[in-house]
């Protein structure tokens, strides 16, 4: 019965009820929206972090990614690739890396020196998809080198010329070996820019005296599957010296950039939930105001003071579920669309490309910000009710009556 006269009573005022819904789903339908775009570029730039060089996940000797030195080596790579394969972990390649000095005709500069698999490092990052002249690495290739547009036009090198690479190798002993210049590296990230010089493996370990040693295996993991996968990692190197470092282990702010920028966003939902429970307050209030003598009556015949607190509540509960079912549809449908035709930033892809962030960001939502946002809009319409509610258990049936 109580629930049979809420629904009635928010048919009663269809026009207050129906601009109360559609505040809500407004509302609502806006922070999904933005949730939306949020989540696209953080999930999109996260994972452009991982495809530029990093991977999703690597393993070295303990200590190696602090502090790289070809001592703290792998002697059988064999060994730990198996160890990925055993874990179901495809996408994986092997890297050499250690410091070196980069010589042109005239000019030097420090760089870092990795040694890749030119086959298997396509699986794992998109380095490839970075070469702005020139071409990247392949297989069968002998001295050659690949180097980022900062650091070729420090060292004044064009495509074909030679670049000398001094090391030291695996005994401390001065190593040094001259590299064709194939490819320029164009990425916007500095540090791929202005550091970095790549040789294929072979080369490396040759020039290193390292054959058939390398400093770490890369691996790139689906980011639902990567806590999981580093586990599995750990419990099988466990014991051997081995560091399993997931992305965000060894490049720490760019996630908690992440969270500080989710937090704000936080901030921004309890702003728009305040002024939803406004609104619904303000309907909910003037419609028990507006029936008080109906209430008195009710009270006049039997009905409980609880019970006319729980219709009030019922009509803020269908005025709620209402507006966010409303605003759901329409929040999904807006990220579902803007997931396909993108938003198009290219006009500011100068600035923002050193943030790993795309031209065109595809909104996508992550599931627990969708739970989040929908359950915490139903409850504030449900607890915007709980005063109105409080009011009417109040009433005094003889005074309600007299009510005009």
């Amino acid at each position: 019965m109580l629930l049979s006269m809420a629904w009635r009573n928010v048919l009663r005022n269809l026009r207050r009820s129906l601009l109360t819904v559609i505040g809500i789903a407004v509302g609502l339908a806006a922070l999904l929206f933005l949730w939306g775009f949020n989540d696209g570029s953080h999930n999109r730039m996260m994972l452009n972090i991982q495809e530029a060089l990093l991977g999703s996940l690597q393993v070295h000797k303990q200590g190696f990614f602090k502090h790289p030195r070809l001592s703290d080596h792998i002697a059988n790579s064999a060994e730990i690739t198996r160890v990925f394969d055993e874990a179901g972990i495809a996408r994986w390649s092997t890297r050499l890396q250690t410091f070196a000095l980069a010589a042109g005709d005239d000019t030097s500069a420090g760089v870092m020196m990795m040694g890749l698999d030119p086959e298997r490092e396509l699986l794992v990052t998109r380095l490839a998809g970075k070469v702005g002249r020139g071409r990247f690495l392949q297989a069968g290739d002998g001295n050659v080198c690949l180097l980022g547009a900062r650091a070729a036009r420090n060292l004044d090198v064009e495509i074909g010329d030679e670049v000398v690479l001094l090391s030291q190798d695996r005994f401390d002993s001065l190593a040094a070996e001259r590299f064709r210049l194939i490819g320029i590296l164009d990425s916007g990230e500095v540090g791929i820019d202005r550091g970095l010089v790549i040789v294929p493996i072979a080369a490396a370990q040759e020039m290193l005296s390292m054959q058939g040693r390398i400093t770490g295996v890369v691996a790139l993991i689906d980011k639902n599957s990567l806590d999981d996968r580093a586990l599995q990692l750990q419990t099988a190197l466990k014991g051997r010296g081995f560091e399993v470092l997931r992305w965000f282990d060894m490049f720490p702010i760019m996630k908690e950039w992440v969270r500080l920028d989710n937090a704000f966003f936080y901030i921004f939902i309890g702003i728009v939930l305040m002024i939803v429970v406004a609104g619904v307050l303000n309907t909910v209030l003037a419609s028990m105001l507006e029936r008080t003598r109906e209430f008195g009556i009710l009270m006049g015949l039997g009905v409980k003071g609880f019970q006319i607190g729980i219709m009030v509540m019922l009509e803020s509960a269908m005025l709620g579920i209402a507006g966010v079912a409303t605003g759901t549809a329409a929040g999904l449908g807006l990220v579902w669309a803007y997931g396909r035709i993108g938003i198009d930033l290219s006009d500011m892809m100068e600035s923002i490309k050193r943030f790993y962030v795309d031209p065109v960001i595809y909104t996508e939502i992550d599931t627990d910000h969708l739970l989040i946002t929908v359950s915490v809009l139903l409850l504030g319409t449900i607890i915007a009710a709980a005063y109105p509610a409080w009011r009417a258990t109040r009433l005094e049936p003889v005074e309600a009556i007299r009510h005009v």
